[in-house]
């Protein structure tokens, strides 16, 4: 063992025959020790270029840096790997130094390493500040052995771009393309500046609302130049006019592709805000492993125009930020097979955004929702967990969220019609929160959502839905309701014959679709209609409120309210209106669905009807409540009540609810006004229905 650090070569007379040395350190002993071997390729040239692990003797002998494991320690070149030093020379120098000899990389090991940013020119692919350190363009992998990289600037940390490598060419198109074309025209001069075998991007149109991200992107190889003709290895999928593009998308960009490319092990620490994690710009197969992000401002894995992107066990803290997290967790835009593996993140305002067609795939996760403003209040809906616009689809198959209940769980919207991304949630979707999500896409689960609020759990099955349809036969003069299951409402419609006139003052005033004690919203006007004759129309079901009637009750039956006008001609139109609708089944064993819930389920049962003719309803006083019980001998307290049908309707009163009785069916009115409402005797009848027998 050598008595000497690094930086006492000079002093050294190491006779020939010595030609392996192992120093004590580098600067002092203990930090970067190494080993050095004097060879062919240690050499003045060797000492000129990489200084920091290339020593000269005092008899002119050259010694260079050996790698241990196939790969370069920081150490060596000086780092100081105390998290307060910038080691950002002392990193770059290494993976300079690593290449040159032919290295497998570069060792980090268990350090804290401050990494400032890099004073390059600005690349136009990257916008912000520049990184700290720039992957390398050769496939490898980057093992930082559990390295915390801290920047106290705003920065990104690691960023891979072609721009550093070699420069991006742009060549525009000059022709408009067609679906299936493998040729493209470009001027004679752009032309020439490709061959055969060479790697191009296209870019064909762009996306509201950042012109930079493209419609339709793909990578191919050049197979024939000629003239300005430019042959492709691939056919183009979709047809672009150039003159219905302003920005720069209708383009072939030839420029290098990071390829096989595997970064693990590494945490991000901005203890002010760095920008971001990793950023790839550009790839093909890349996999981050562990990688996470501790107060980052931005994303911890960003991917952009990637093909095969894998993230394992990745995660983003936010929990001590200064200020919010702008930016979600994951970010990938212009992008395809992106695979999320168990990913993570706290303390943040988004997981996941894919943007710009990007398409990923998410395999368990967990999201805890605990970022607050100066108050210690929750940011409610500025909190989205999933976001998929301007055509970005995501597909979750597992998904944990915790912390508050204010946020929205998934926007799939941009704002610019034609250009809603997609979200699909399978497996289960488990929910723990002390109180109720602003939205849930009831639309987007395929699965089990397994809910626990403030103590009390639900678990719904998505993929067990029941329909439940109900047809009203309209006569003039009715006020009908009727009663359906309970349960989160996914999908609703109604089907209108045709040659109903509809809206105020027509034959069908009012399609009320609401629950029990909550008339919701009229489908007979907007926004939610209006209903069209010989047509159907499909009702928008947003975070599980249907027509208006809240998503708090979703436990209470589905309650519809047919109003027709009195001399409409109805009687013997045979005219109708039908319902459809498919509801989720609760799971949890502690839930007992009773036989009136599965009644209203069927969509076929026995059906019996009491008539009450010119029923004398009591007077009720202005803001009061009553019950009035409607003699039926036959009815038990298992019968589901479908509907209940008053004629000329309850003149200011409310059904509130209605329930199946021994002996009689209880209904509960309520007066809302601020007078007292004696309604004149009218016709009544409550329609119910049982269990058949061997059903």
């Amino acid at each position: 063992m050598a008595d000497f650090t690094f930086t006492q070569f000079n002093t050294q007379n190491i006779r020939t025959g010595t030609d392996i040395i192992l120093t004590t350190g580098r600067e002092t002993a203990g930090q970067g020790a190494g080993t050095y071997i004097a060879d062919a390729i240690a050499n003045a040239a060797l000492l000129a270029a990489h200084p920091l692990f290339v020593g000269r003797s005092s008899n002119g002998r050259h010694f260079r840096a050996m790698p241990e494991a196939g790969r370069i320690d920081i150490l060596l070149a000086g780092a100081k790997a105390d998290g307060i030093v910038d080691d950002s020379d002392a990193v770059r120098a290494a993976y300079d130094y690593a290449r040159a000899i032919g290295a497998d990389g570069v060792t980090f090991g268990r350090k804290a390493i401050r990494l400032e940013a890099m004073a390059l020119p600005p690349e136009p692919l990257i916008e912000g500040p520049q990184p700290a350190l720039v992957i390398p363009p050769e496939p490898g992998i980057h093992d930082f052995g559990g390295a915390q990289l801290f920047s106290s600037t705003v920065s990104r940390n690691i960023v891979y771009s072609p721009q550093y490598a070699s420069p991006i060419i742009d060549i525009p198109l000059i022709a408009d393309v067609v679906p299936g074309d493998t040729s493209v025209r470009v001027s004679a001069s752009d032309a020439a500046q490709l061959q055969v075998g060479d790697l191009v991007l296209w870019q064909l149109g762009e996306l509201p609302y950042d012109t930079p991200e493209t419609l339709v992107w793909d990578y191919a190889r050049v197979t024939s130049v000629a003239g300005e003709w430019v042959g492709l290895d691939k056919p183009i999928p979709e047809a672009l006019i150039l003159a219905n593009v302003t920005g720069p998308n209708k383009r072939l960009r030839k420029l290098a592709r990071l390829e096989n490319c595997v970064i693990r092990d590494v945490t991000f620490n901005g203890p002010t805000v760095a920008e971001s994690g990793v950023s790839i710009s550009f790839g093909k197969r890349i996999t981050i492993e562990r990688v996470g992000g501790r107060n980052i401002g931005a994303g911890v894995v960003i991917g952009r125009y990637c093909d095969g992107f894998t993230a394992i066990d990745c995660w983003q803290d936010g929990t001590d930020l200064i200020q919010p997290s702008y930016g979600p967790a994951f970010n990938f835009s212009e992008s395809r097979d992106v695979t999320l593996v168990r990913p993570q993140a706290r303390g943040v305002k988004s997981m996941v955004r894919a943007e710009a067609g990007a398409e990923i795939q998410m395999l368990g996760g967990h999201f805890e929702n605990t970022l607050t403003n100066s108050a210690g209040q929750s940011l409610g809906t500025s909190i989205c967990v999933i976001e998929a616009s301007g055509r970005g689809n995501v597909s979750i198959h597992d998904l944990t969220i915790t912390g508050y209940g204010g946020y929205r769980l998934a926007e799939v919207n941009n704002g610019q019609a034609g250009y809603e991304g997609a979200v699909q949630i399978t497996g289960t979707l488990r929910l723990r929160h002390p109180a109720m999500p602003f939205s849930i896409p009831v639309k987007s689960i395929n699965g089990v959502l397994d809910m626990e609020i403030g103590g009390i759990r639900e678990v719904h099955d998505f993929t067990r839905l029941r329909r439940w349809s109900r047809r009203f036969m309209l006569r003039d003069n009715e006020y009908l309701y009727a009663f359906g299951p309970p349960g989160i409402l996914v999908r609703a419609s109604f089907f209108t014959a045709s040659g109903i006139t509809i809206g105020a003052g027509n034959q069908l005033t009012g399609m009320w679709l609401g629950r029990e004690g909550n008339n919701g919203s009229n489908m007979t006007v907007a926004p939610y209609g209006p209903l069209i004759p010989g047509s159907e129309l499909s009702i928008p079901v947003f975070g599980g409120t249907v027509g208006g009637a809240q998503w708090t009750l979703r436990n209470s039956r589905l309650q519809l309210l047919c109003v027709t006008a009195a001399n409409a001609g109805l009687d013997a139109a045979c005219k109708f209106v039908e319902f459809e609708g498919w509801v989720t089944t609760r799971r949890e064993q502690d839930y007992p669905v009773n036989e009136s819930d599965w009644l209203a389920m069927s969509t076929s049962s026995d059906a019996l009807e009491s008539l009450f003719k010119a029923w004398d309803l009591p007077a009720l006083a202005a803001g009061s409540t009553m019950s009035v019980d409607l003699p039926i001998p036959a009815m038990v307290s298992t019968d589901q009540i479908e509907a209940v049908r008053v004629t000329g309707g309850l003149n200011g009163l409310t059904l509130d609810s209605v329930e199946a009785r021994a002996g009689l069916a209880r209904l509960t009115l309520s007066n809302r006004t601020a007078s007292a409402i004696d309604r004149t005797p009218t016709d009544m009848a409550v329609r119910f229905a049982r269990e058949r027998v061997g059903r």
